[in-house]
């Protein structure tokens, strides 16, 4: 009898580990940040190319990834479904042209005629955790406006936010984080090109 009750409980507990890694299997995650940006009635004439954002190595990945202790490391059960300068020029590319104050606004894979060239780099995206163990996301993004014609800079700016992470489920807490900070970002982006660019 004592055999049965053993094998039952072994069984027990095997299965209940079973269920905790079940929970844990790997989970993509999108980047969506709701955005509610000012709407043109009437737009200019430029047609405006947003390049493909360039990133140091360490941010062209689909690891979604935090700083700890000074060092970066990957979360195991989570990942960006598309890697953030990918997803981000696509999320800059259609807030810009849902604006309508531009003529158009197109990707840096377009074959359309452009006068506009806007070209960000991404500097920082990721999680950084504090000594006392909360964390706060980190998006950072540099900024430059070109005239194709004259090859002149109209503008420049760096764009930064950081939002606390309030949820501290894993990856899924930080994404939230993440998607409010990326609106942050992309909400001064229009505020600044709509003024450098009237």
């Amino acid at each position: 009898m004592k055999h049965i009750i053993l094998a039952i409980l072994t069984l027990l507990l095997l299965s209940g580990c079973g269920v905790k890694e079940t929970s844990l299997k790997p989970y993509n995650y999108t980047l969506e940040p709701m955005l509610k940006l000012e709407s043109f009635t009437v737009h200019n004439n430029d047609v405006l190319k947003v390049a493909y954002i360039d990133a140091p190595s360490g941010l062209n990945t689909r690891s979604i990834v935090y700083k700890k202790d000074g060092a970066m490391q990957p979360y195991k059960y989570g990942t960006w479904s598309e890697t953030p300068p990918l997803k981000l020029q696509y999320l800059i590319t259609e807030a810009l042209q849902d604006q309508h104050h531009f003529e158009s606004v197109i990707s840096g894979t377009s074959m359309a005629a452009n006068n506009l060239v806007l070209e960000p780099v991404l500097q920082n995206f990721e999680e950084v955790f504090r000594e006392d163990g909360t964390s706060y996301v980190h998006v950072n993004l540099r900024f430059r406006l070109i005239e194709i014609k004259t090859g002149e800079v109209l503008g420049s700016i760096k764009l930064s936010s950081k939002k606390d992470v309030t949820n501290t489920n894993g990856a899924a807490g930080c994404v939230e984080a993440f998607n409010l900070a990326t609106a942050d970002v992309i909400k001064s982006l229009s505020i600044w090109i709509n003024g450098v660019r009237k």
